[in-house]
Parts: structure tokens; sequence; C-alpha cells
């Protein structure tokens, strides 16, 4: 039997969970400085989330195949954490955490 190739951000899913416009606007933006900061961390491999335009795909789901080994360990140890603090109102755009959280496990968690 084949690995699951499980699902780490699924923008329909997320979507189709509250159809309040805050709401929506708040997860393309989440998505969207996610996977910004993935791609231009070379975390993902054969995976495109945004559009000609560079807006986030409302379709796009980034599974464990699209990310590397890297992109693996942040969405298991620093993501949720991230999450976490924009749910308790921090700033989106503010992807220090998963820089510092990035750093440390490319310096192999020094």
């Amino acid at each position: 039997m084949g690995k699951v190739d499980l699902s780490l951000h699924n923008i329909p899913v997320l979507l189709s969970a509250n159809k309040s416009d805050v709401y929506r606007d708040q997860i393309i933006r989440v998505s969207t400085v996610l996977l910004k900061f993935f791609k231009e961390h070379d975390l993902l491999i054969d995976a495109e989330p945004f559009d000609s335009d560079g807006n986030v795909k409302e379709d796009f789901v980034l599974r464990m195949s699209n990310v590397t080994g890297d992109g693996l360990e942040l969405f298991r140890k620093v993501v949720p954490g991230w999450s976490a603090y924009i749910d308790k109102g921090g700033e989106i755009e503010n992807i220090s955490r998963l820089e510092k959280g990035l750093q440390k496990i490319r310096e192999g968690g020094k």
C-alpha cells in the first residue's frame, strides 16, 4: 500500500468552513503569506499556488508531496504556533516565527 499524501493546507476546505467575508479575507491573507513564504524559501515541489496575477489560487491544495523535507518540518513544528499567534490577534504578515523556525530547521535544530 502506498503512502498517504495528506493535505497540509487546503484552501477550498478552509473557505467552505465559514461564509463570512471577514473570515474569507483572513483565509486568503493567511494562505497568501504562508504560501509566499514557502515559495520564496524554495520549500515547494511541483506546486504553484499563485495565478498569473500573483493572487493565491482559491482551489489550491498543498500536499505533503508538494513540500521539501524542511517544508514538512516547518508544517509540523512551526506553522501551528504561527497559526495560533494569528488566531489570538497577531499580525498575519509577521512571519518572524516562520523565519526563525526555518533557520533552526536548516541549522539542524541547534
